[in-house]
């Protein structure tokens, strides 16, 4: 989930087949299922723009994602390998190399595939599949706070979910999840008194 475009901003349907070089039906398509993850509002006769960004729904999305992950990490505690272990160990290593660098877009999506692979390994990708297609507001805030947050930080937090990991201690993993997921609640505050304009009321 991307920011390119900020909530509120009025999206031209025209405009968008002229720079895709596409018919006007994919794109109406685009935007119908856009709405309906409720990440475009449509507007008859005013237009189409940006959702603004709901804090009811992140906080729906935080609790969908804590209550499943936190579990799934006690049972990746439980089965993993070897194997798995070291491609957890060198997501990590480069995220942290990433971060040392600023380059945010990287970060973003190996952090992504960190979550994605503690599901793969307990065999529950389908179940990371919903999750993430619960999560649009959640992927909105997260990136707009690392304007401003640390991500060195953030490599520490998956440093602790992976120390939990290796020491096959379950609940210590599943704490620390829960630590670095509640991370998108407690800024909030913070980016809603900087950035009211991209927040519903």
């Amino acid at each position: 989930m991307e920011l390119f475009l900020a909530p509120g901003t009025s999206v031209s349907e025209k405009s968008l087949c002229d720079q895709l070089l596409i018919s006007r039906t994919p794109v109406r398509e685009a935007l119908l299922d856009l709405s309906r993850q409720r990440l475009v509002d449509i507007v008859p006769q005013r237009g189409t723009t940006v959702s603004l960004i709901d804090p009811k729904m992140v906080e729906e999305g935080h609790f969908l994602r804590a209550l499943v992950e936190v579990e799934v990490v006690r049972q990746v505690c439980r089965l993993i390998d070897d194997k798995a272990f070291h491609q957890l160990e060198s997501n990590v290593m480069m995220q942290e190399y990433h971060a040392g660098h600023n380059a945010l877009d990287e970060f973003i999506h190996l952090d992504n595939e960190f979550h994605r692979l503690l599901f793969k390994i307990c065999d529950r990708e389908a179940t990371y599949g919903i999750v993430a297609d619960f999560q649009a507001h959640f992927d909105r805030e997260r990136k707009l706070s690392l304007q401003f947050v640390s991500i060195a930080d953030l490599v520490k937090d998956h440093k602790a979910v992976l120390e939990g990991i290796r020491e096959s201690d379950g609940e210590k993993a599943a704490a620390n999840m829960q630590r670095h997921l509640d991370h998108v609640l407690i800024d909030q505050k913070l980016l809603i008194s900087r950035f009211p304009q991209y927040f519903a009321s």
